[in-house]
């Protein structure tokens, strides 16, 4: 294929930031996919959710001035610091693609196969379309990590936080939340809020939480402790800072450095919704789950290394996401074998180039190659605006 045609699949903050760039540098593309869709559904499951991260660092990219998740906010009267809520994040990425990306086709990718030097795509209305460059941006979509204790359990009485569809629905029942982070901490709130019975399950001894950020810091609290995207750390200051050195380290100091960086904690904002409402077994793990009825039998292992029996209504499981190539449904077998992974994840050059020619992949997809930066809506403008450049000079080249 000797015409460039730039296709991105996923309609979310990487996504929209690709294609604004790409906009930019006017290199031909076609984008795929519901505008926001992960963000709106996430909002939708539960109210009173917000974002872990600070507001100046939740931004989709744009070359055009007045576009950050601020700019957005501060108008509205809405918070411009944090917490931020996720509705009016999903709203903002809506406002954003509105304004600059009113191109986008929300229409979902279903097969994706190479043909000659390119690839075609099926969509799920069953087009076609062939294409030099393809960028895979379809953030968590796929990448829910599920325990192995939970994995046979039919999905009505075992769930990953990030399929639920409303916490509401859970209204009466007795529900274990499984994991010590964020998603755990905040299903087992949600699930208080709307009048079922959670108890955390907690392999750890204890839990952790953040500490609320200065908005008027001292100089020295700058120094020691400066504010990033990623929080209040001189660690999590220079990834962001120079969001591309973290490629230029070893395969294996990535994939340590990724496992020992930010462990699972809490936000500060909601502490205060968890402790003292939600009860808490600390020390144990669920080893096994068995559906009798319509509900669920948990074998569950203390300190002690002894089982017992928890009996529930449902299980939800707030473990986390696993990138994983052979998770990627759309990815045709051949294309999916050919990918040279570190870990299961794609290994990805300076470009975010897969070891396929052509294939990219964009936000956490990357962040066993860029590191942690790019799990989070911080990392999508290094990403667009790089992706971008090696593209139009591509074009330049074709040209």
């Amino acid at each position: 294929m000797s015409k460039q045609l730039v296709a991105i699949i996923g309609g979310g903050p990487y996504g929209l930031s690709l294609a604004s760039h790409l906009a930019a540098r006017n290199v031909p593309h076609r984008i795929f996919g519901q505008p926001m869709a992960f963000w709106s559904q996430i909002a939708r499951a539960g109210s009173r959710r917000y974002l872990k991260s600070y507001c100046f660092g939740t931004n989709i990219s744009s070359p055009q001035p007045g576009s950050t998740f601020a700019d957005y906010n501060e108008p509205r009267g809405l918070e411009t610091f944090e917490p931020c809520s996720i509705a009016n994040f999903a709203e903002y990425g809506l406002w954003f693609q509105a304004r600059h990306v009113d191109w986008i086709e929300p229409v979902d990718v279903a097969n994706v196969s190479r043909r000659g030097q390119g690839y075609l795509l099926t969509l799920s209305n069953g087009d076609a379309v062939e294409a030099s460059d393809v960028i895979v941006a379809t953030g968590l979509a796929n990448f829910a990590k599920m325990p192995h204790a939970l994995r046979a359990l039919p999905g009505a009485l075992a769930t990953h936080t990030a399929r639920v569809e409303s916490f509401a629905a859970f209204q009466g029942l007795e529900v274990a939340v499984l994991g010590s982070g964020q998603s755990s901490l905040e299903a087992a709130a949600l699930l208080h809020e709307a009048g079922a019975s959670p108890r955390l399950l907690i392999r750890k001894p204890s839990t952790l939480w953040m500490t609320r950020g200065s908005r008027t810091p001292t100089l020295w609290q700058r120094i020691r402790w400066p504010v990033s995207a990623l929080g209040g750390s001189p660690k999590a200051w220079a990834l962001t800072q120079l969001p591309g050195a973290f490629h230029r380290l070893p395969a294996c100091g990535r994939a340590l450095f990724l496992r020992n960086f930010l462990p699972p904690e809490g936000a500060w904002w909601l502490r205060e919704r968890v402790e003292a409402l939600v009860p808490v077994e600390y020390d144990t793990s669920a080893v096994a789950g068995q559906a009798i009825g319509n509900r669920v039998s948990l074998r569950l292992r203390g300190a002690d290394k002894q089982d017992r029996e928890l009996l529930v209504d449902r299980v939800i499981a707030g473990t986390g996401y696993e990138v994983n190539v052979e998770r990627i449904p759309f990815l045709a077998p051949e294309l999916r074998s050919a990918i040279a992974r570190q870990g299961c994840a794609p290994r990805l050059d300076a470009s975010f180039q897969s070891s396929v020619r052509g294939l990219r992949f964009a936000g956490p997809a990357s962040s066993m190659s860029f590191g942690p930066v790019f799990r989070f809506v911080a990392g999508a403008e290094y990403t667009a605006r790089t992706i971008a450049a090696a593209l139009s000079r591509t074009a330049m080249v074709r040209t």
